[in-house]
């Protein structure tokens, strides 16, 4: 089939609804009065009621790869349900999503009200009317428009660049008609904890202060204590998830910084089989953990070794020693410091100290695609891009 679009796919849709087509394959469906139109997956033929076309009507399908339905499957069913009911003169009741395991059924009057209220909305975002907040830095928008959304965040000075302060916070800075982050910057400290709190209102303050100087600034108080040790390890895991369609999830690298050897080492597994050779060969890699200070940003690496020692249950004594000399860096640098960041994630506290990623819009994600080509053995060379990603990981730490 070639499926058309615009006018003409309405009027090939139009005239297989009047015919009485069993099944509608793409039906375009317009509603100028809801200002609405959209590209259904399915119509089906219904003889059980009467509709301005005929003897029978047409209800949607909604076709999803989800493993369970979720609201906006039932929404966007709903809309082409209501498009439909205008073009035919009767509503359908039960709304059909078809997922891999079976159909849902969802009753139309249920989803209404939701559906007003969606639509409602967009129109106001459509009109002006409602300006969304973004998220924060680094993920302020999905790819490819993250790069982008970050740069107009940083340039608009957006309120989201302040780290400790949600949306209810940014919230009553507006109503104070305080709506960009360099606006604080003449407020004294006082000023803003009348806005915002005691709490809120301090860490706004020296937050901004520290966008202002462009550098870190020493909680009032507050000594920043790092764990140190004999040798300093500094170590980061990637992970390939469920998506997969046949290895399971599994850590399939290690990267550590070695700060006395000032060199990184890695172990790379190559499916979930070899994951417990790369964790034995880690662990003899750090010897003995009573001389050593193991970082890491975030209780993630905690997280999974806790997964790991259930796959391979010999080497849960090794690695319960081994968390015991974990340093995680994020909270200790956290209680202790203001920096001109939107969040303490790692991809932003490094850059705010002058570190840099060497490959531009590269994660996690991308990381774990590259790996999968390393298991086809379609890109051997893809492989080295995770390992780059993950090596700065390290060493970002390092430098922090």
């Amino acid at each position: 089939l070639e499926p058309a679009f615009g006018f003409q796919a309405l009027k090939n849709t139009l005239q297989a609804t009047l015919a009485g087509v069993p099944v509608i394959a793409q039906p375009q469906l317009w509603d100028l009065q809801g200002e609405s139109y959209g590209k259904a997956d399915l119509l089906i033929r219904d003889d059980s009621r009467a509709s301005d076309l005929g003897p029978y009507h047409y209800y949607p399908v909604e076709v999803k790869r989800s493993k369970s339905l979720r609201d906006y499957h039932v929404l966007q069913t709903a809309s082409y349900n209501r498009m439909m009911a205008r073009i035919q003169g009767y509503t359908p009741e039960r709304l059909t999503v078809a997922l891999p395991d079976g159909e849902e059924k969802v009753f139309y009057s249920e989803a209404e009200k939701q559906l007003n209220e969606n639509l409602s909305k967009w129109k106001d975002l459509r009109d002006g009317r409602w300006i969304p907040e973004p998220g924060r830095p680094p993920d302020v928008t999905d790819s490819p428009w993250r790069e982008y959304g970050k740069k107009l965040v940083e340039t608009n000075k957006n309120l989201v660049l302040l780290a400790g302060l949600g949306a209810r916070e940014r919230g009553k800075l507006r109503q104070a008609g305080i709506d960009r982050l360099d606006q604080l910057w003449n407020l004294s400290l006082e000023e803003t904890r009348n806005i915002l709190g005691e709490a809120h209102g301090t860490a706004a303050y020296y937050v901004a202060q520290a966008y202002k100087t462009n550098g870190p600034i020493a909680k009032p108080g507050t000594v920043l204590s790092i764990p140190r040790a004999k040798r300093h390890l500094y170590f980061d895991f990637e992970t390939s998830d469920e998506v997969h369609p046949t290895e399971p999830p599994h850590v399939y690298l290690i990267g550590c910084w070695d700060a006395e050897r000032d060199q990184f080492v890695k172990f790379l597994a190559r499916g979930a089989g070899d994951e417990g050779r790369i964790f034995t060969e880690f662990l003899d890699y750090v010897g003995e953990v009573e001389t050593t200070c193991l970082y890491h940003w975030t209780d993630f690496e905690i997280r999974q070794m806790m997964i790991v020692m259930q796959h391979w249950p010999a080497l849960k004594g090794s690695l319960q020693a081994m968390i015991s000399s974990c340093v995680d860096l994020k909270p200790l640098i956290q209680s202790a410091v203001y920096l001109p960041v939107p969040s303490f994630s790692i991809k932003c506290v490094a850059p705010a100290l002058g570190f840099h990623w060497r490959q531009k819009a590269f994660g996690a994600f991308e990381s774990m695609v590259c790996y999968w080509d390393y298991l086809d053995s379609k890109e051997k060379g893809e492989i080295n891009k995770a390992v780059l990603y993950n090596e700065d990981d390290c060493v970002a730490m390092w430098h922090i």
